[in-house]
């Protein structure tokens, strides 16, 4: 220790500055650690303890203004441990008791002998030492204090001297209840003798020891303690203790989780080995060896790319380098097995640090099963394809059964298909060895065999021996299990086995997925066969309409052109009224003629559209039809995209309608629509029924009308892909609604 942490800084507080002189020189000769300070006044000596450090204070007695009492106490109530020596030349038991009282360190009379400064000497620096002594072991103390551990103190009878908090926490007692009682609290009967005989004497001899102990708290809980005690100079024993129940146990379960670890790890069913960041395996387990024909032996310190002939030293080492510890990926390669066979395998890798050293844990799993199933599903629906290409029952038939044989496994199978004619199921196509087992395929009626029943109730069975079914076919049968897979309402694919339980959960739902594939191809099947059916009738009747057409069009158009030739003639020879009613029926013949010939063309799509007006259109077809004393008003004001020929056309047929059902005198109104537009009469309007067959050829409710008008209308409408809906007009008549019209976006002007 150096003199300057060592020195011992003294106040000395005197009213007599020479005696206060006298005496800092006589105690700086007895001891060169002394630095004196010297004041001659109570008021000066607290002004400068407040300013500066002081390891103890010297202070006469009687002095003016405040005495060594007086002063004692100031210097007690802000400085409580600091030393504090009454060095006085009055000496009293009075004074001596006051002082006592006030919490004086010492006290010292003054005499004339030089002697008395040794002493004085002697008594402030035993009084600095215990002081500084004190602070330190208070300090420890605090540290204690503080401690996470349980801290105390025995005293050389092995009773509490000290408990910090912790230590009293622990046990579940305040520190004050400890304090006196021997250690023997805080232990079972069963474990004193243990402690007495064993680690107490232990300590003795040694000074320490270390170890667990079972502690028992006030409420009677025990708890496992890590325990050290040591035995100081003095023969105090001081013990430390830490409850390490959890730890124990979490230790305790770390050891279980290792063992049940390596346990899942030698018994996993999956193939596991662990490589080092080199690709050097490091452990293997017994799946892996025994799956690739190994010892573990020879296993571990090969290359990963010896088991792996896909990867190289140099993949591993780009894929390792773009791979961070913890995180995982999955690739599917091949290994090969020591016999040089290979099998294909799911990976997935986890990059691990494990023991401070970078690892690779890599879980396989031999997919020869899950790959061969992927390939029957793949060529399963190579084969849904090939059903639905296929063109006849029979094709289907065959693709079907060489299917379930060749990709499924059902070797012995037959196809059944429903004869609604018979009320059976009768055998479509069958393998040969369907006929090496049984023969001829028998035909299922509904007499209560088992293919019948589950065809009939549309739902999968198998049967591991159909000898104890009731409902057997043929008692007498060498089949003993059988799969039968209905075809939806179509039939049953049945396949067979001489041995029982020969269908496992697999060979079910492939099945199922095969059945479903031939009934939608015998779906797809009739259906075609429909179309082609309802195209043929079709082709059919358009070929009886252009022949009807040709026939209208030529053999009525001719001889009527003769007729009305040879009615001018007659015109030129005479006048007569009944000339003009033949002029009339003339006329109505063309009339129906042309309508016929509309109504039986062709309809297509009208794909060559023009911006044309609905205002512009209306008032010209008005000028082409026989209008009499009627009224047209138009109230449109958009225009929309059409052909204009087609619409000029339908509103020709609408205006006649309305002017030959309305009467003479009619108001026709064309209005707009939200998304086209109107034709309104306010003649006498139209029943239900005549609404719900105005669109029929050949119905007309006038006298001379001739029933193709509004069949036109109608075919006008659904060439442009729009939409006509009949109503009652707002004053009584009838109005028909033309909607779902594309507008041009340029607006037009009614015609004035």
């Amino acid at each position: 220790m150096s003199s300057a942490s060592a020195s011992i800084r003294v106040l000395h507080v005197d009213d007599d500055p020479g005696f206060g002189e006298l005496t800092a020189t006589f105690l700086e000769r007895e001891d060169e650690q002394f630095r004196i300070e010297t004041e001659t006044s109570a008021a000066d000596a607290l002004a400068t303890l407040h300013g500066r450090e002081f390891d103890c204070v010297v202070a006469d007695y009687e002095m003016p203004d405040q005495n060594g009492i007086e002063l004692l106490q100031a210097v007690r109530a802000d400085y409580p441990n600091l030393p504090f020596i009454l060095f006085t030349g009055k000496g009293s038991e009075e004074v001596a008791s006051e002082a006592i009282s006030a919490g004086v360190t010492d006290y010292l009379q003054k005499d004339s002998e030089a002697e008395q400064y040794t002493v004085l000497a002697n008594r402030i620096r035993n009084a600095v030492e215990r002081a500084r002594a004190k602070t330190e072991q208070q300090r420890k103390l605090d540290a204690i204090e503080t401690a996470r551990e349980g801290i105390s103190i025995l005293d050389e009878d092995r009773q509490f001297i000290y408990v910090n908090q912790a230590y009293a926490d622990l046990y579940g007692y305040a520190p004050d209840e400890l304090l006196g009682e021997s250690w023997e609290l805080l232990y079972q009967d069963e474990h004193l003798d243990d402690i007495r005989n064993d680690i107490l004497p232990a300590v003795e001899a040694a000074g320490y020891w270390h170890g667990e102990t079972i502690g028992v708290r006030a409420t009677g809980e025990t708890f496992t303690e890590d325990h050290v005690l040591a035995l100081t100079d003095n023969g105090e024993l001081v013990c430390t203790v830490r409850d390490v129940t959890d730890q124990r146990e979490r230790a305790q379960e770390l050891e279980r989780a290792q063992t049940r670890c390596e346990a899942l790890f030698e018994n996993s069913p999956d193939m596991i080995n662990i490589h080092d960041k080199d690709g050097i395996i490091r452990s293997a387990n017994r799946r892996f060896c025994d799956e690739l024909g190994y010892d573990e032996a020879e296993i571990v310190g090969q290359g990963v790319w010896e088991i792996d002939p896909t990867i190289s030293p140099d993949d591993l080492a780009t894929q390792l380098a773009e791979t961070d510890t913890g995180d995982r990926f999955r690739v599917e390669t091949e290994f090969r097995r020591n016999d040089g066979s290979t099998i294909p395998v799911e990976v997935h890798v986890a990059r691990l640090n494990i023991a401070d050293d970078d690892q690779f844990v890599v879980f396989s799993r031999d997919i020869s099963e899950r790959k061969e199933h992927e390939q029957r599903l793949e060529a399963l629906n190579e084969t849904s394809h090939e059903l639905l290409a296929a063109d006849s029952q029979e094709e289907i038939a065959e693709i079907s059964v060489e299917a379930a044989r060749d990709i499924i496994g059902l070797d012995a199978n037959v196809l059944n298909l429903y004869d609604a004619d018979r009320d059976a199921l009768v055998p479509a196509s069958s393998t040969e060895e369907v006929a090496n087992l049984i023969g001829t395929p028998p035909v299922f009626t509904g007499d209560d065999s088992i293919a019948w029943r589950a065809y009939t109730e549309g739902e999968a069975r198998a049967i591991d021996d159909v000898h104890t079914n009731p409902d057997v076919y043929n008692p007498e049968t060498p089949i003993r299990s059988e799969l039968y897979l209905p075809v939806d309402e179509y039939g049953i694919l049945v396949a067979s086995s001489p041995t029982t339980a020969a269908f496992d959960r697999e060979d079910r739902v492939l099945g199922e997925l095969l059945a479903k594939s031939i009934a939608v191809a015998l779906e797809n099947l009739e259906q075609t066969e429909r179309l082609q059916k309802r195209k043929q009738e079709l082709s059919d009747q358009n070929e009886r309409l252009d022949q009807f057409a040709r026939f209208v069009s030529h053999d009525l158009r001719n001889p009527l052109t003769v007729a009305e030739g040879h009615l001018e003639l007659a015109r030129e020879d005479c006048d007569n009224d009944h000339l003009a009613t033949v002029a009339q029926s003339h006329d109505r013949m063309r009339t129906l003629i042309d309508e016929l010939l509309s109504v039986t063309r062709e309809s297509d799509p009208v794909t060559d559209r023009e911006r044309v007006s609905i205002a512009e259109l209306s008032a010209h077809a008005w000028e082409h039809v026989e209008t009499k004393q009627a009224t047209l008003t138009v109230d449109v004001t958009r225009s929309i995209r059409a052909d204009r020929n087609r619409v000029t056309q339908l509103l020709e047929n609408l205006f006649r309608n309305a002017v030959e059902h309305g009467g003479d005198n009619v108001t026709v109104t064309v209005g707009d629509l939200a998304d086209g537009f109107f034709v309104e009469d306010d003649g006498r309007g139209l029943t239900a029924a005549e609404q719900a067959s105005l669109f029929e050829a050949g119905y007309s409710t006038a006298p001379d009308g001739t029933g193709f008008g509004l069949p036109i209308v109608k075919q006008v409408v659904e060439d442009h892909e729009w939409q006509i809906h009949v109503t009652d007009g707002a004053d009584g008549g009838a109005r028909i609604e033309i909607s779902g019209l594309e507008f041009d976006t340029k607006k037009t002007d009614s015609p004035s």
